[in-house]
């Protein structure tokens, strides 16, 4: 098959057709808007995430939206696939050969002098070779195009791409969905009903964000529900696909095959040449045993047979690939950030139990399992934000889950995922903000209790209950 036929073949909207249904579904995920904001924009648009989280999705959600809302000429609209053979069947096919072909011989234009500006979608881009390289062409010499790319990963979009894209190329990372996300795809799928609007707590204006949570709390019908759903998402996890199968035994058996397996297998051995790619996958199934839990990397790396560095380098590809979290301990002494111990937790909650193969979720387990959630909702507004996150162990052994550092001030945050917590649980919490109150660089005003189904507000620490929380 020659690169116009393929190409035909990938873009029905240019003979007129429809998309298909199974392509667009019913519900759209919150960074359909962020991308729509977006759209116009001369830079880049990169959309990042693990496999299986819906990001080809949202491409053909943007793409009919172009259509049906934009009336932007179908032959405007170009959409393919790195990982497509047809394309891109030896190492020496290029880019700029398919771009050729669409603009010469399917756009009939030449792309210094188009008429109106052309979208150009790139589904797995990372497979492509120096493709950082043209884009940066087009876009220095201002062609009327708008780009939308796509990557299973940020060591796929930048590796040996940051400083030729450096202020060229603008970030939405698409991650499993949060418990917010998940409840109203449950509504969609499941109750076939409205969705339920949470107001999102704003940490920038904590007070006025509480108050608002107050009616929410103490309405009892909609707080059973929550909590229905709740349930289910502590055992099944933020992927979209859940919505189409249901059945938790091959729920969990496409996660660990397709999400695990086949994650670490193409993605991350597309990049890097790792001469032991068995070892990430039992690095996978050594976290989800040991989930949240602080580790130095020598002591890893004793247990793996291996040297620390090695093990240095695997953990931080399994965080680029959105497998992992990894905290460092919080302090102001630089040296001693990198010198401390690790805490590792695995990204979605889904797969730790498809790996550990836990279909039962008794309440001892759910608190572990919601620190891990936790984990990933923080991180994914720093991903937003420009946040760092970290975790807190004094030289006492006295922990807090995490330290979120807003860059003009930090917030520290425990999960106590329970409803009976007794003043000595708050301890730790509490002189952290009595120490750094004054602080003029790390200033901390006030600190967040995570907690089962407890809300209230005692000195400076702010109770709330996990099924309200919305970042």
């Amino acid at each position: 098959m020659d690169i116009k036929q393929s190409l035909i073949m990938t873009n029905p909207w240019w003979k007129k057709e429809k998309i298909n249904s199974q392509f667009l579904l019913s519900r759209k995920r919150y960074e359909f808007e962020d991308i729509l904001a977006k759209i116009e924009d001369k830079r880049i648009l990169s959309i990042i995430g693990p496999r299986r989280v819906g990001k080809s999705t949202l491409i053909y959600q943007t793409i009919n939206y172009l259509l049906e809302e934009n009336k932007v000429d179908e032959k405007r609209i170009l959409l393919f696939s790195g990982d497509d053979p047809s394309l891109f069947f030896n190492k020496d096919d290029k880019l700029s050969d398919v771009l050729e072909v669409y603009f010469n011989e399917i756009l009939e234009e030449d792309i210094t002098k188009l008429s109106s500006k052309v979208y150009i979608f790139i589904d797995e881009i990372h497979f492509i070779k120096n493709w950082q390289n043209y884009l940066k062409i087009c876009y220095d010499r201002k062609y009327n195009i708008k780009f939308i790319v796509t990557g299973s990963s940020s060591l796929h979009l930048f590796k040996d791409a940051n400083e030729s894209l450096l202020g060229r190329i603008e970030n939405i990372y698409v991650l499993p969905l949060t418990f917010n996300q998940f409840m109203n795809f449950y509504m969609t799928y499941i109750s076939k009903s409205e969705d339920i609007i949470i107001p999102k707590l704003d940490l920038n204006d904590i007070e006025k964000s509480f108050k608002e949570l107050e009616k929410y709390y103490y309405d009892q019908e909609l707080k059973m529900k929550i909590q229905k759903i709740l349930k289910k998402y502590i055992l099944v996890g933020g992927y979209p696909e859940y919505f189409e199968i249901k059945d938790i035994d091959v729920w969990q058996k496409q996660l660990s095959e397709d999400i695990i397996t086949r994650g670490i297998y193409k993605d991350i051995l597309t990049i890097y040449n790792i001469k032991t790619p068995e070892i990430l996958e039992k690095l996978m199934y050594f976290i989800a045993a040991n989930n949240s839990q602080t580790f130095a990397y020598s002591n890893i790396a004793t247990n793996f047979g291996i040297d620390t560095v090695t093990i240095m380098t695997y953990l931080g590809y399994l965080k680029q690939a959105f497998l992992i979290n990894i905290l460092e301990n919080y302090s102001s002494n630089i040296a001693k950030v990198i010198r401390t111990n690790k805490k590792i937790s695995i990204l979605d909650n889904g797969i730790q139990n498809s790996l550990l193969k836990q279909k039962e979720i008794d309440d001892n387990l759910a608190g572990h399992i919601v620190e891990s959630m936790v984990d990933f909702d923080f991180r994914l507004l720093c991903e937003k934000e420009n946040y760092k996150q970290y975790y807190y162990r004094n030289t006492d052994k006295e922990e807090i889950d995490i330290i979120l550092d807003k860059n003009v001030s930090i917030v520290p945050i425990e999960i106590k995922y329970t409803n009976q917590i007794e003043a000595r649980d708050l301890k730790t919490i509490n002189n952290f903000i009595e120490t750094h109150k004054d602080n003029s660089i790390n200033k901390v005003e006030y600190g967040i209790i995570i907690t089962k189904d407890i809300y209230k507000k005692e000195g400076n620490l702010y109770f709330i209950p996990y099924w309200l929380l919305n970042l």
